[in-house]
């Protein structure tokens, strides 16, 4: 389970000068920078535990060291590297849902103290960024060419069996950090089943449709009706589905109510025919994000320490990490050269 931080008592009025003289005081500026709902934002101004994926990128965009706001270093007495000794024997002891379970240190290797304490977030900010420019081209293209009102790609991490989507749309030009049990709702039951889920009017009265109708509560959005696809490599094995919700009249204006620019009759198979054509296309690159996708969480889980060290192990990700981002911002190029929106 990831961590939740806070901001410090010590530190509080420090960061509420710091976000009035940097946001002029308006929450839902900086939710909105951030891609976070607006109660996370007001939770984290009042000192209440929010996960610490979202304190670091609060932080970030505060320019605050998110150490020293959550009151770590309080806790912590500096140590210099000279002083650090790693014997090839020994273990450190880490939290673990199930208790304590031993962690090797890797050998003889010494650990690197952070200099700038955002090295972690740094390589993870980046790929994101990255990711969401890429996964936007190829939901955009997507939905086009089924006209579908909205498009998610929801990336496998078959380690943490978790659906994850960087992508969906918030309803407000922004978008929502999703995470879903791959086993939930209906994407996820294109996940287990490894067949299209094609679900008409009305989505809401399918036994699976939990999922969408939590992520329709914090949007304000009104799924009707949703085609959800699990994308396989060649191997047969799941790397992403594309859910594409809400099947567009062919001459709707996007100013109508929505529940007035919908076919009611949802996605066809002529639509699923267009998907499968479409797909192969865009195979390699879903495949790159996956890899991605499954490094940032694994590189932020081990992260999620008060040490205050990079491990010779998390050094490596962060290694393997950037150069997966510069295969993923070599083929955005290309998608940018050919025009594919």
């Amino acid at each position: 389970m990831q961590k939740l931080y806070s901001v410090h008592p010590n530190y509080l009025e420090k960061v509420k000068l710091v976000w009035k003289r940097k946001r002029r005081g308006r929450d839902i500026d900086l939710a909105n920078e951030l891609d976070l709902d607006l109660p996370i934002v007001n939770l984290f101004l009042i000192g209440k535990p929010i996960k610490g994926l979202f304190f670091v990128e609060i932080c970030q965009a505060l320019h605050l060291n998110w150490r020293e706001i959550a009151g770590l270093e309080l806790l912590e007495t500096p140590v210099k590297s000279s002083e650090i000794e790693v014997d090839s024997n020994d273990v450190d002891t880490v939290d673990t849902s199930d208790g304590i379970s031993p962690r090797p240190r890797y050998g003889n290797a010494q650990p690197k103290l952070i200099e700038e304490v955002n090295t972690v977030d740094d390589a993870l900010g980046e790929l994101v960024d990255t990711l969401k420019e890429m996964l936007t081209r190829l939901t955009r293209k997507a939905g086009n060419i089924l006209k579908a009102d909205r498009t998610s790609i929801f990336l496998l991490d078959q380690h943490s069996n978790i659906l994850g989507s960087i992508d969906a749309d918030d309803g407000q030009g922004g978008s929502l950090v999703i995470d879903i049990p791959a086993n939930k709702g209906i994407a996820g039951a294109a996940a287990t089943s490894l067949s299209i889920i094609n679900v008409p009017f009305d989505v809401y009265d399918d036994p699976r449709s939990e999922e969408a109708k939590r992520i329709d509560k914090i949007t304000g959005y009104r799924t009707y009706t949703m085609l959800a696809w699990p994308v396989l490599n060649q191997q047969k094995n799941l790397i992403a589905v594309v859910q594409l919700i809400n099947k567009l009249k062919p001459n709707s204006h996007p100013n109508d109510d929505l529940y007035e620019r919908i076919d009611l009759k949802g996605f066809t198979k002529k639509d699923e025919e267009l998907l499968a054509q479409f797909t192969p296309s865009i195979l390699r690159n879903l495949e790159r994000c996956q890899l991605c996708f499954q490094l940032a969480r694994k590189l932020w889980k081990n992260s999620e320490t008060e040490s205050g060290i990079i491990e010779p192990y998390n050094q490596k990700l962060i290694t393997e990490l950037q150069e997966k981002e510069k295969q993923v911002r070599k083929s955005l190029k290309k998608l940018t050269k050919l025009n594919f929106y």
